[in-house]
């Protein structure tokens, strides 16, 4: 394994071939944070195999001018069962029974976006989406993400990151 193989693109200069796109805004809600949280706690191996972008809301161009053969991965939390780890290739984002509702992304649905880029771009786009299963707060009180789920979600990003590594 060479030098560049084992340290972080942004040390190096190198090009990546796969992309995380962590969604949140740390400022804000414990929500907001938990999928920013979980792509700086990344292993040394994944960040030397992927670029990760800290990111508030994912917007269709992002993916669109990813070059190709470059995957991407999203990562962001979900309304849903609170700690429950989503996976879902990009490709089957668009035309599902239920959306996902990032929570990121409260003005375009994640799933819009992400089909949004895919008819923008000369080929399809690679990919997987990591959620992050988050309960609607109870009024505007949120409640911190428990450690563990933060770390589910490292893991999840982390597979990701290896199996694209992998194609």
């Amino acid at each position: 394994m060479s030098l560049a193989d084992r340290v972080p693109s942004y040390l190096t200069g190198a090009q990546r071939s796969i992309i995380v796109f962590a969604c949140g805004d740390p400022a804000h809600a414990e929500h907001d944070s938990a999928a920013i949280t979980a792509c700086r706690a990344l292993p040394p191996e994944a960040l030397a195999r992927a670029e990760v972008k800290l990111v508030g809301p994912l917007r269709p161009e992002w993916l669109r001018d990813l070059a190709a053969g470059t995957h991407a991965v999203i990562a962001d939390t979900v309304l849903g069962t609170a700690g429950q780890v989503v996976e879902v290739p990009l490709i089957e984002m668009s035309g599902r029974e239920t959306p996902i509702e990032a929570t990121s992304t409260p003005e375009t649905p994640l799933d819009e976006v992400v089909a949004m880029a895919q008819l923008l771009r000369d080929e399809p786009l690679s990919g997987r989406f990591v959620g992050l299963g988050v309960e609607a707060p109870p009024g505007d009180v949120e409640q911190p993400v428990p450690a563990a789920d933060i770390e589910s979600m490292r893991a999840a990003v982390t597979r990701a990151i290896a199996d694209f590594d992998r194609a």
